[in-house]
């Protein structure tokens, strides 16, 4: 990996928290890498600190109109981001596997098999699940994807060491490995439209309401209470038209975005604060660290590369 790769994994990461989705930041990339190549310096000299990189260019894009997605991040958008950071994860395993056991297969045992399921499922719901919870305008509900998160990881440890490690078979890593590139290859492929806008808001008034109100808070950081009172000004708004919410917004979200990017002082939610952030990374990389030394232990060298791997490139992440 070049250090321009570092500086791009970084920025798509930034770029994606603002919003920025991987197809709309790919001509961003481009243009900064042009840059780079032209300068002839390293990418942080030329380019500066991809997190700056990535707000500069989210402050910039709504005042010049060139947004292409203006509902913000969507439930879906977390989804995906999670299931390809999981499938990125199992290509640098299925790697790992293969250099390991210097052959295509990977045995299998029970702790290693159900360990493995619990620990993805646990890094899907760390990733995703916040954060899609949040979108959807149900940010009450969004920290209970970090206990999911907490929970799996407990029961992916108690599988890794408490179940027999036996081989009971083989799987074929070289298939892992094909799966798990199809499945970034899908994930970061150009998809079809959403459809016209609204399409998928609620027809019911109050929940039609209660669902600006969500998604003022959960998607866009407005204060719960200042959400509640800009949620009765539409209320009265619709009433004074005598009209019903969809027919008044033809697109909740697009109204949403519009009443928060008047809304001065937007915090972000208290889990992605970047302390919060920071140390979240710095006990995953403890994590990490501690779960590839007990493997190195077991000599399960495929556990111990791939938790060493993912731990090198989160620690390269947070020292930028």
């Amino acid at each position: 990996m070049t250090t321009f790769d570092r500086w791009e994994l970084i920025a798509r990461t930034a770029l994606s928290d603002h919003g920025i989705g991987y197809h709309e930041a790919t001509p961003l990339i481009e243009d900064a890498r042009s840059h780079h190549e032209q300068s002839g310096v390293d990418p942080w000299q030329a380019l500066g600190p991809p997190e700056r990189f990535a707000a500069d260019v989210a402050a910039a894009r709504p005042a010049a109109g060139a947004r292409v997605d203006t509902q913000g991040k969507t439930s879906r958008d977390y989804l995906s981001d999670g299931m390809f950071a999981v499938a990125f994860v199992g290509v640098l395993a299925s790697l790992s596997a293969i250099w390991a056991n210097r052959g295509l297969t990977v045995p299998l045992t029970a702790a290693g098999s159900l360990g493995t399921v619990l620990a993805s499922s646990s890094l899907l719901a760390f990733l995703a699940a916040p954060g899609a919870l949040r979108a959807s305008g149900r940010p009450r509900l969004a920290p209970w994807g970090f206990v999911a998160g907490a929970v799996l990881a407990v029961a992916a440890a108690v599988a890794f060491t408490a179940l027999p490690r036996e081989r009971i078979g083989e799987t074929p890593a070289l298939g892992l490995l094909v799966v798990c590139l199809g499945l970034c290859w899908v994930l970061t492929r150009p998809t079809r439209g959403r459809g016209p806008a609204g399409a998928a808001d609620p027809a019911d008034p109050e929940d039609w309401f209660a669902r600006l109100r969500g998604v003022l808070a959960g998607r866009f950081d407005v204060p719960p209470d200042r959400a509640g009172a800009l949620v009765e000004q539409a209320r009265a708004h619709v009433a004074a038209a005598g009209t019903t919410p969809r027919e008044e917004f033809p697109s909740l979200a697009e109204y949403a975005r519009d009443l928060a990017e008047q809304e001065p002082g937007r915090q972000p939610a208290w889990w992605r604060r970047p302390t919060v952030v920071r140390t979240a990374r710095i006990v995953t990389i403890a994590l990490l660290i501690l779960a590839a030394a007990q493997a190195l232990v077991d000599g399960d060298w495929w556990v111990t590369v791939t938790g060493a791997s993912v731990a090198l490139l989160q620690a390269l992440e947070l020292r930028r």
